[in-house]
């Protein structure tokens, strides 16, 4: 049995190199290869994927089908609620419209699946149905812990790219003396909020620059945001301009690179894969994890970087239960994020006609399914999330740096055994 706690090779690549030779040797896509008599019924592959398993785990996989699915509706119910974790009175709230509603949005619609701006991502129910099972997928996976900094009862704290802002209300009613803001470019994040939660539209990459003032926070924080800027440098170095010294910037992605190497016989997942990092250079905003090495916090003039490192596991391969689940949790997250990751990319990036895309992501993610509920080739399917801290300096310890031997002895690296130091 695969163990969630095992140490892996991590693959990162620049924008000019793939993960594996394997990878490298397929070629890209076109929307020409895509077969119009592929099938579109999900329900008959994974009939014909169950008809060579015996007929306990048959009842185990309706088992897991029924659990997932209501799991599914409360996340999709919570798009149309307000996000309290706590019980909370009327003066404990603030429906803060002005901040949300004094901008108007534009949004994009690709193939029923709504967009904002230039963000490859969609931001729709489904979408936010999706990111709000991740945000609790991920909340477990570090043990309960919103945040691995070291945070001593801060007064500031900013969420870049919010979302549904769930990670920033959390982060309001575990810290009630700080003001907590979320910025988005898109106005998805409830209105009723507790009252020291503000959430604003903002683009973290305007020309400009941030216009937050300087050295006012004492956390920046990041998730999930690969794939979103162009520059992260530049993101960075705005960064370290508005935290207070001694305060820390946090960036938590999924090391996505590794994810193709689980499909070795699958041609098309792997071609899929290629074809959708290619598309994202065409953009602009490459897929790649150069942003989760500490060294990238370094340039900016961050020290004290800690790299943690936790192993998401997908599909039902894990004995323990609790991991199962979210094993299963995330499979749906994965599963539904296909379409979601590609769809804008494929069509405005290399040509595609929505019907095709859609009907190659739907291909892909029958291989991912079948794979993930196969209890013996799914072992040890997972996904790495990372998560850097990054301090500055308090006072003139350190003048910004221009080479990464300042990381001296400053890096440490939590894997699953260890969860860090901090709340």
């Amino acid at each position: 049995m695969a163990q969630l706690g095992r140490e892996r090779e991590h693959h990162t690549f620049s924008n000019h190199s793939s993960p594996t030779r394997e990878i490298e040797s397929l070629p890209v896509l076109d929307d020409s290869q895509i077969d119009d008599d592929m099938d579109d019924d999900d329900d008959d592959d994974d009939d014909d994927d169950d008809d060579d398993d015996d007929d306990d785990d048959d009842d185990d996989d309706d088992d897991d089908e029924e659990d997932l699915e209501e799991d599914l509706l409360q996340f999709q119910s919570r798009t149309a609620r307000t996000l309290f974790h706590q019980p909370r009175s009327e003066s404990d709230t603030l429906n803060s419209t002005q901040s949300l509603y004094d901008t108007d949005i534009e949004y994009l619609t690709i193939h029923e699946r709504r967009y904002c701006e230039n963000y490859s991502m969609p931001n729709d129910d489904a979408e936010q149905g999706r990111l709000q099972m991740l945000h609790d997928i991920l909340l477990e996976t570090l043990g309960g812990r919103l945040s691995m900094a070291p945070l001593q009862n801060p007064q500031k704290i900013l969420d870049i790219g919010t979302g549904t802002g769930e990670w920033a209300i959390a982060m309001a009613e575990l810290y009630p003396n700080a003001d907590v803001i979320g910025t988005d470019i898109a106005k998805i994040q409830p209105t009723s909020v507790p009252c020291n939660v503000d959430f604003q539209i903002d683009d973290a990459e305007y020309e400009g620059g941030w216009t937050w003032t300087g050295n006012s926070f004492d956390l920046v924080h990041f998730r999930i945001m690969i794939g979103a800027f162009q520059d992260w440098n530049h993101i960075y170095r705005e960064a370290y301009k508005t935290i207070k010294p001694g305060g820390y910037v946090e960036v938590m992605d999924m090391n996505i690179v590794t994810f193709p190497t689980y499909f070795p016989d699958d041609p098309m997942v792997v071609s899929w894969f290629n074809t959708f990092l290619e598309a994202t250079k065409m953009a602009g905003r490459p897929m790649t994890t150069d942003h989760l090495e500490p060294q990238a916090l370094a340039a900016a003039g961050f020290t004290n970087i800690s790299a943690t490192t936790k192993t998401v596991p997908c599909g039902v391969w894990p004995s323990e239960s609790k991991a199962r689940k979210t094993g299963l949790h995330f499979l749906s997250v994965v599963y539904d994020g296909i379409e979601a990751v590609s769809l804008r990319l494929f069509v405005e990036e290399l040509g595609w006609e929505p019907e095709n895309v859609t009907r190659l992501c739907k291909e892909v993610a029958k291989s991912i399914r079948a794979l993930a509920h196969d209890p013996q080739r799914s072992q040890g399917f997972s996904m790495d999330a990372r998560v850097l801290v990054g301090q500055k300096p308090s006072g003139n310890e350190l003048e910004i740096p221009d080479d990464k031997s300042t990381m001296g002895d400053s890096m440490r690296t939590v894997t699953n055994g260890d969860s860090g130091r901090g709340p």
